[in-house]
């Protein structure tokens, strides 16, 4: 296949630039807290293996919903633990990914762990919206929060309509790269492929939960040019999002920028 018959190439993404100095907004690597990582061992193996594949700088996301009982500052205990018994080169911060349920009015009066004091990664089920899902996100924007939607691909519920409207309320969205692999079934990959298209995303993330599962969808994850262009915006904002001033380094040397 060739561009002479109007096919474009397609690439695989470990043999791309992408991954090269990677800042994961959305990891559950912390052990023990939820459904991702669950021994101190499985947590530096994956480490071990996120850093030789070119990822740099992560925020440790884990789930707060109400069945869980995780807390701000239960998870602070959490990552102090991790920093003192974690090894590498790579850089952590502690943020969480926040589920839209009934235990979350208790969590945001506790205090709401973000991913740099105003950027806050938010979560729905999948099958259906909470009560009022415009109202608590207006609600939180009025606190002074830019809200994240974690991988709006996966939300059964949403259709472009809403898609539209909450990119219009100011909402940000956070693709998730297993997606595009189609790691959770044809209909999330192709909205994910439908909104890289339209732009519509502004940062992207492993949601890592298990090496095994990463890795086969990085083998399986393959697009043309026009989309990889589309991904390097979403890699470049989010290494702004760590800086927090704007400036970031060439792309291609951004592995080296520790």
């Amino acid at each position: 296949m060739n561009s002479m018959f109007g096919i474009s190439w397609k690439t695989n993404i470990l043999k791309s630039d992408l991954l090269l100095g990677m800042t994961d907004l959305h990891a559950h690597l912390l052990p023990g807290v939820d459904d991702g990582i669950q021994t101190w061992d499985e947590a530096q193996r994956a480490v071990d293996w996120l850093y030789a594949l070119g990822t740099r700088r992560v925020y440790l996301t884990p789930h707060v919903m109400e069945e869980l009982g995780n807390t701000a500052a239960s998870l602070r205990e959490r990552f102090d633990e991790w920093q003192a018994r974690i090894s590498g080169p790579m850089h952590f911060r502690l943020a969480a990914e926040y589920m839209l349920d009934n235990g979350f009015a208790r969590q945001r009066k506790e205090g709401l762990l973000t991913l740099d004091e105003r950027h806050l990664l938010v979560e729905t089920s999948y099958m259906a919206p909470p009560m009022d899902l415009e109202g608590i996100l207006y609600d939180l924007q009025t606190d002074g929060y830019e809200l994240i939607l974690a991988h709006p691909e996966r939300y059964m519920y949403m259709d472009d309509e809403q898609y539209d409207r909450l990119r219009d309320c100011g909402i940000q969205f956070q693709l998730n790269l297993m997606s595009l692999a189609g790691t959770y079934g044809r209909l999330p990959q192709m909205k994910a492929t439908r909104l890289l298209d339209a732009g519509a995303y502004c940062y992207v993330g492993s949601d890592f939960h298990r090496q095994e599962a990463y890795a086969s969808s990085l083998q399986r994850l393959y697009f043309n040019k026009r989309r990889h262009d589309a991904l390097v915006r979403l890699f470049i904002n989010t290494q702004r999002l760590w800086t927090g001033d704007g400036r970031y380094t060439l792309y291609n040397e951004r592995i080296n920028a520790d």
